[in-house]
């Protein structure tokens, strides 16, 4: 899907500083090895007002997760989702998939596994348990 600044009344600089400010929102959650919530991600967007459930905030996260997969890595905007409720990504993190070429059946189990790809991609490292040496 192309997607322009100016559908949104934006300059091309505040689209790419605002995209690149949500990935990196989405990076933090993701090194630590955790979801996080489209209200969360809007937050740290500081160049523009994002509202998390908004056409702009849809169109940012399809700009990230092309992004991500132009680059051959995982689905990052995977760890987004919904913070009550089903605690799931939204429709449009599936057909975004589908429109990049990813073809599943099961819906819940394609996004587990972005899920872990991601973790396991950007996470970092577990740490290793210390055990109490005896003197």
């Amino acid at each position: 899907m192309r997607r322009t600044a100016a559908q949104f009344g934006l300059t091309d600089q505040q689209w790419q500083v605002a995209k690149h400010q949500l990935q990196d929102a989405i990076m933090e959650a993701a090194y630590e090895r955790r979801m996080t919530w489209y209200s969360e991600v809007a937050a740290k967007v500081s160049v523009i007002s994002v509202d998390p459930y908004s056409a702009l905030m849809n169109h940012l996260l399809g700009a990230v997760f092309e992004d991500e997969h132009a680059a051959g890595r995982p689905a990052l905007t995977s760890i987004v989702t919904h913070k009550d409720g089903d605690k799931e990504p939204g429709p449009g993190f599936y057909n975004e998939a589908r429109s990049l070429g990813y073809r599943f059946t099961e819906p819940y189990v394609f996004w587990a596994e972005q899920v872990q790809n991601v973790f396991t991609h950007y996470g970092r490292s577990q740490p290793a348990v210390r055990r109490r040496q005896r003197g």
